[in-house]
């Protein structure tokens, strides 16, 4: 594993969305109080403007399964399972995954939503494990190094790559809810399929071990230094396979594997943290977590009256990168119909991962933003 982080950390260059700003603030003493709490002071109370009503017209958005109660119940039933904490599980409740996934998979056909939801509790929950200090292991790394080799060695096996015959002790209660993800999974897609999930989940808990190293260091990291773990821990990567489940559909690894393709994934992915980072800012705050967009860039020397209308700009910059790639893959696979439908079919689905975000950041009692909605659909945000 240690050479896997030391290479993703020589391929996560610096990337192209840079902030026009230079560090101007000074660096907190080492002497004074934790810089992160000391920028959360300074951060609360104050109000952001934040206009994405016009952001992804022409985009689908604001669909919801029609199933999403009948999700909810099954949401809590499978977190009691996971989840045998009860504060844990009341917080997990009300995160509302089930507004999640049937905001992302809106039209998936029953199974299959609740197969995606199985996996999007499943990774929240165990992300969560490491990211917050409501868990032994987010203060313990050697503790966490072996939870998530245990972790790794257990999603192998039941994703059947693994060439051991005696199933790996199950790490974690959460970890559960992926046993019967990967039995669902199995069921449907080849080795090549199940390989593809497999490495895109090792990079995911690599990069869950550099965010865990950089958390427990203490400081505010700058923006490269952000981004190159932040593009990692999202899980899009991973979500965006649950497409070929949710649309009952298998595209070939020409288009999968395509750099076109890992675009497209890219740039869903920037849209993505710049809606959660921005959304997510009141919430963090208030528990004096400042490793966020906002705070980066401000501590680097933005006003904050600028930063979200910045962010914006460059989300929207995204957004019509992604549509041009997506033009490219439609040219270049309309020499075969069925496999042209089925590819823009997926990419209306990555679209969908993106104004399905938006949508639940906004309603979702997680982040306490919906009082905060005008009635021309911008938000006034009282961090």
């Amino acid at each position: 594993m240690g050479a896997t982080i030391s290479l993703l950390v020589r391929l996560y260059a610096p990337s192209r969305f840079l902030p026009r700003f230079q560090s101007t603030k000074d660096e907190e003493s080492s002497s004074s109080c934790d810089p992160n709490a000391a920028l959360s002071r300074e951060l609360r109370g104050k109000r952001i403007h934040v206009d994405m009503t016009k952001s992804f017209l022409g985009w689908p958005t604001g669909t919801s399964h029609p199933q999403y109660k009948r999700l909810q119940l099954e949401c809590d039933r499978v977190l009691e399972i996971g989840v045998l904490d009860p504060n844990r599980c009341r917080k997990f409740k009300k995160s509302d995954f089930a507004l999640f996934s049937s905001l992302w998979w809106p039209y998936a056909e029953w199974e299959d939503l609740y197969t995606a939801m199985l996996f999007t509790v499943a990774l929240f929950v165990w992300d969560d494990t490491i990211d917050t200090n409501e868990h032994m292991l987010a203060s313990d790394f050697e503790r966490a190094e072996v939870w998530r080799e245990e972790s790794l060695s257990y999603f192998k096996y039941h994703l059947k790559l693994s060439p051991q015959d005696v199933e790996p002790p199950c790490p974690d209660d959460i970890c559960l809810l992926f046993k019967e993800f990967a039995e669902r999974f199995c069921e449907k897609f080849a080795e090549e399929q199940r390989l593809r999930m497999f490495y895109k989940i090792e990079d995911f808990v690599a990069h869950n071990k550099l965010e865990q190293a950089e958390r427990l260091a203490g400081r505010i990291p700058n923006y490269d230094e952000y981004m190159r773990i932040r593009y990692g821990v999202t899980g899009v990567r991973m979500f965006t396979l649950l497409l070929e489940i949710t649309q009952q559909t298998v595209l070939p690894a020409c288009v999968m594997d395509s750099p076109e393709m890992e675009e497209i994934i890219k740039e869903c992915n920037f849209i993505i943290i710049v809606i959660n980072d921005i959304l997510s800012l009141k919430k963090e705050i208030a528990t004096d977590c400042v490793v966020n967009l906002v705070p980066v860039l401000y501590k680097a020397g933005q006003p904050l009256e600028e930063i979200v209308p910045y962010l914006t700009e460059e989300m929207h910059a995204s957004r019509d990168r992604l549509d041009s790639t997506a033009e490219k893959l439609d040219a270049m696979t309309r020499h075969d119909p069925e496999l042209n439908r089925s590819l823009m079919a997926f990419i209306d689905g990555i679209r969908t991962m993106d104004t399905g975000t938006l949508e639940y950041s906004i309603e979702a009692p997680r982040y306490g933003i919906r009082q905060y909605l005008q009635p021309d659909g911008t938000l006034e945000i009282f961090l």
